[in-house]
């Protein structure tokens, strides 16, 4: 387990974090058992109501259910929402329209655990490429992406490769690997330790995670993403438009939706 800070942030809240990560990148799959509250404390060095204050925003969130007798479990109630699904490519949401500065790291093959191995169709424990995306502007941390790809894909790109603005045009071209479409879930996180000190926030900050599978023409999964925006520096809009149906009713479409940047912030 990660140290905790002392500090403004309370040892509750960084200790949620910690656990609602593990749950969040799959360390911790859907009714797994976490945990006991005395292996916490002795983990965290820190009370058991500590714990139990942390354990309670999770549950409460969603992420975990107490059994009585039998413990505490990863739930999927927190993640039952329905997805997002774009009908074209939305390769990046980001229209900045001012020099944004992409750096990468992290450049890794490793083994996909289960939400990764999922999303690319592979099974656990599977090879992957993977990488982290930070994007500068005004020499300010704009967001922060983690990338996974079959390792076959990853093998033939360069670093300069992940650098590129349209990362998934590139792949498109060199790897012979055409990307269409892509499913995407848009949803409001809380900054973990080790998000809030690659966007330069506190722990518990708001954040815009949008997770991404991109395919090809075959439905074939290529690249896994998560993309988190700083809450203070990005606003979601979206646009509709109404659509007459056979049976005579109004219905409302998604037309387009981006993200964009908001103003500067000190």
């Amino acid at each position: 387990m990660k140290l905790l800070r002392r500090g403004p942030i309370p040892l509750y809240s960084q200790i949620s974090g910690v656990l609602r990560h593990k749950i969040n990148e799959g360390e911790w799959g859907i009714g797994d058992r976490v945990p006991s509250e005395d292996d916490l404390c002795q983990s965290f060095d820190v009370s058991r109501s500590t714990v139990r204050q942390a354990l309670g925003d999770l549950v409460q969130d969603g992420l975990l259910v107490r059994e009585p007798g039998r413990g505490t479990f990863v739930s999927g109630s927190g993640k039952e929402v329905a997805d997002v699904k774009m009908t074209c490519l939305l390769e990046d949401l980001i229209a900045l329209g001012i020099p944004a500065h992409p750096s990468v790291s992290n450049i890794n093959v490793v083994e996909a655990n289960k939400k990764v191995a999922t999303a690319l169709g592979l099974s656990p424990g599977e090879k992957v490429f993977s990488f982290l995306r930070l994007l500068n502007i005004e020499k300010r941390v704009f967001s922060v992406r983690k990338v996974f790809l079959p390792n076959w894909l990853g093998e033939q790109l360069t670093h300069k490769d992940l650098l590129e603005e349209k990362f998934l045009s590139v792949v498109s071209k060199k790897c012979s690997a055409e990307v269409v479409e892509a499913d995407q879930t848009i949803e409001a996180v809380m900054a973990d330790m080790e998000t809030a000190e690659q966007l330069e926030v506190t722990v518990g900050t708001p954040l815009l995670s949008v997770t991404q599978i991109s395919y090809t023409r075959k439905r074939i999964p290529i690249e896994h993403s998560i993309t988190l925006y700083r809450g203070d520096r990005t606003r979601l809009s979206i646009s509709q438009r109404q659509r007459k149906t056979k049976a005579g009713s109004d219905d409302w479409v998604l037309a387009s939706r981006s993200t964009e940047r908001v103003g500067n912030t000190h």
